[in-house]
């Protein structure tokens, strides 16, 4: 018996000797035991359209070099007397740190200082013509005069002073909402 037996551990030894190594992924059938013991692989792949990023947001329109015309003053729609004039408005240029526009009646120039969103105007100049509605733009010029900071969503401009909104002014020839 004792040859029986050393022939049968020899013959497995000879067996076990020409298998292949151990294998160094999951077992091929058994979906579940890789999943309980392989702690390293990825989570599964998420369908993309719940991984896209949004739509960038429209850029918005740069304070200086833009035409802006008065849309509100004091929360208030621009006045109709205003419309017999020219719109209220302005045109920052970096060069200079200088402003032009119309204050509806009169031309205006001067200069701001701009410091992040921080905005501030400089003593303006303006013609001293007479015109009907001339509270418009009286309160325009005051309005300017009081701005601290400024905001710009899309292409309206808010003029801030003591963070209460003083003017709103849109991009020349945008159809933003007032």
């Amino acid at each position: 018996m004792r040859t029986d037996a050393t022939a049968a551990l020899s013959l497995l030894v000879v067996f076990l000797a020409g298998c292949p190594g151990p294998r160094s992924g999951p077992p091929a059938d058994s979906t579940t035991a890789a999943a309980a013991t392989d702690t390293t692989s990825p989570p599964p792949p998420v369908a993309p359209s719940d991984t896209a990023p949004p739509p960038p947001a429209a850029p918005a329109v740069p304070l200086e070099g833009t035409e802006w015309r008065l849309a509100e003053i004091g929360g208030q729609p621009q006045p109709a007397e205003s419309m017999t004039t020219r719109t209220p408005g302005f045109t920052l240029t970096a060069s200079g740190r200088k402003v032009q526009g119309s204050a509806g009646c009169n031309r205006m120039t001067g200069t701001y200082e701009l410091d992040g969103a921080n905005l501030r105007f400089g003593p303006l100049a303006t013609t001293r013509m007479a015109c009907p509605g001339m509270a418009t733009e009286t309160a325009f010029l005051k309005a300017l005069g009081a701005t601290t900071r400024y905001e710009i969503a899309g292409s309206t401009l808010t003029l801030l002073g003591a963070d209460t909104a003083v003017a709103r002014l849109t991009q020349a020839g945008s159809t933003a909402p007032k």
